[in-house]
């Protein structure tokens, strides 16, 4: 006899409001709510609107994405169930109109807030207004709606990186500033003068962690009674194997840190630490099953770290080598990249062309320092309620949300994401060669 699921039972009838579709996990989250949960009542969507392109081209491309082909497949009439909003998160009521205000409020039973700014790189303003101050304004709208029974936030397990970086529990990070007056710094100061007066953020590897550990404080300083789940993702990798093997919109950090260590180009990797490698499918998986478990948590706040502490970057990178070295030009280290650069660049510039490679190699010099110190270090996550979690789940439920980190073949894993990556990118001398003759 097969067990019932609480899950299907629970998205039976919803309505879900989500922003940040446009990214990897905004994305994913659509695409298997509407492949799983078909009996969800309306997803709606908040899309940022853009001069150069108009909505239904954006919605038209967008379903073009190759994760919605299994969708496409199973269910015809997908799109019935979504409702676009134009609408920005930085802006009170999110710039919505009163009508589709109106709709939200009447409406929506959970909010999943998946839109940050998650450069590495970026200034502590724009860090403050989209994380904390966009945070804020989603949640604002969310305390308004009429049927709300939770708002769930998405968040790093980095988020505190340079503060603390030994352990990580499943609770409130500490932050030395209130998010409140961060805000407010915001709001009166320049670009320039927020960074010279908030020394407290050197503290943390980047803004964007320093913010996110501050918009966790801000959720968890809430009083209205309304349910937060706040899930933190490791880094974000190629799916499992949902909706197949392999799917990610971009690069990953973590991807692209390796090669560039293979390359001799990035140095001081800390061996030991856990890769935190997080296939996106499971990262989904979690976050769907935690709405429930937040729902019906007693308190109104629960944190969870999807993570896993193994395995470690040494294990990640001998796999990595042993799928990748096959290019003999790569016992040069970084020469080969350094070289072919100043190469391509003379090319382009005997052609009457400016060069870009050189500058493209010191802007990927700058990236992978800053995010081999945000990611690459040692750190220990507790996994307390998503272990827990995953405990409860008869076996139904487990086939449907699977999330289970402990579980997943890693060097089966890792293999995938190359087989990938040799299809539209192969490290070989040939094609380098046949690169520079067509420029």
């Amino acid at each position: 006899m097969k067990h019932s699921n609480r899950f299907i039972e629970y998205f039976q009838g919803k309505c879900i409001f989500i922003t940040g579709c446009t990214g990897c996990v905004g994305m994913a989250l659509l695409e298997k709510l509407l492949r799983s949960f078909p009996q969800v009542h309306k997803i709606v969507l908040l899309i940022r609107p853009k001069r150069s392109e108009n909505m239904s081209t954006r919605i038209s491309n967008y379903f073009n994405n190759p994760i919605f082909s299994v969708i496409k497949e199973m269910h015809k009439d997908y799109l019935d169930k979504i409702m676009w909003m134009k609408g920005v998160i930085v802006k009170p009521n999110l710039g919505l109109s009163q009508e589709n205000l109106d709709y939200i409020y009447n409406n929506v039973n959970i909010v999943y807030h998946c839109a940050a700014s998650v450069k590495l790189v970026d200034n502590l303003k724009n860090c403050i207004t989209n994380n904390i101050y966009g945070t804020e304004m989603v949640y604002n709208v969310a305390k308004c709606c009429k049927k709300i029974e939770c708002f769930m936030h998405v968040s790093t397990i980095f988020c505190s990186h340079g503060f603390s970086r030994s352990v990580l529990k499943e609770q409130i990070p500490q932050n030395p500033v209130n998010p409140d007056r961060l805000l407010e710094m915001a709001k009166s100061m320049s670009i320039n003068e927020l960074e010279e007066n908030c020394k407290e953020s050197k503290n943390w590897s980047n803004n964007y962690v320093f913010t996110k550990n501050a918009t966790e404080n801000h959720l968890g300083n809430k009083k209205d009674n309304i349910k937060i789940g706040i899930v933190r993702v490791g880094c974000v990798m190629e799916s499992y194997k949902e909706p197949y093997p392999s799917w990610l919109i971009n690069e990953n950090v973590f991807n692209v840190i390796l090669k560039n260590v293979l390359n001799g180009i990035a140095f001081n990797i800390k061996g030991n630490a856990s890769a935190y490698c997080t296939p996106i499918d499971l990262c989904i998986n979690a976050l769907i099953a935690s709405t429930y478990d937040t729902t019906h948590y007693t308190e109104n706040l629960k944190v969870y770290n999807v993570a896993t502490n193994r395995p470690t970057i040494n294990e990640i990178y001998k796999i990595f080598v042993k799928e990748n070295v096959k290019d003999p030009w790569l016992i040069f280290g970084s020469l080969k990249y350094r070289f072919l650069c100043h190469l391509k660049d003379l090319v382009l510039e005997m052609s009457g062309k400016r060069g870009i490679f050189v500058r493209e190699m010191e802007k990927m010099d700058k990236f992978v320092e800053i995010a081999r110190d945000g990611l690459c270090d040692e750190l220990y996550c507790h996994t307390e309620n998503l272990d827990e979690l995953w405990k409860n789940l008869n076996e139904s439920e487990r086939e449907l949300l699977f999330f289970n980190l402990n579980d997943i073949d890693f060097e089966k894993y890792v293999k995938s994401w190359f087989k990938m990556e040799k299809k539209y990118n192969p490290l070989d001398p040939t094609s380098t060669m046949l690169h520079l003759a067509k420029l």
